[in-house]
């Protein structure tokens, strides 16, 4: 019983570790502040605070298994608009998200939030070098 009771601690102690790191690196932990100021003056009226959206009108970004598949159009969707039909955790949408006149810096910091919230967890930080060069694709 003691070895099930160390090995459960060990387990906790090692998940919280592994979990806080991203949030230690302060690099990341800037950009997901900025990101959180960027969702909250361009994003928050579709996406809403939740980032669960509005079911056939805007998708969600909660656990959203398109960002996880799409990243880099996501970056370019931020970046640029979208328009067309996507699929995000099996439901289709279909409608059009203009450019926001983000520059390449608010567009990674943005990414960055979203990345990190509502389910979302992502040990990469994005960059405005990494989204330019997305962008040039």
């Amino acid at each position: 019983m003691k070895k099930i009771g160390l090995i459960l601690i060990a387990s906790i102690l090692i998940i919280s570790c592994k979990s806080s790191d991203k949030k230690a690196n302060p690099e990341l932990k800037s950009s997901i502040a900025q990101g959180e100021k960027v969702y909250q003056n361009f994003c928050i009226n579709c996406h809403m605070a939740n980032g669960e959206g509005i079911e056939g009108a805007y998708p969600p970004l909660a656990n959203s298994d398109y960002l996880e598949n799409n990243l880099e159009a996501s970056i370019i969707g931020i970046k640029n608009g979208m328009k067309g039909k996507i699929t995000v955790n099996g439901k289709t949408y279909n409608n059009v998200m203009t450019p926001m006149g983000l520059n390449n810096q608010e567009v990674a910091d943005v990414t960055n939030y979203i990345l990190n919230n509502w389910g979302n967890n992502s040990d990469t930080l994005i960059t405005s070098k990494e989204v330019s060069k997305i962008l040039l694709k």
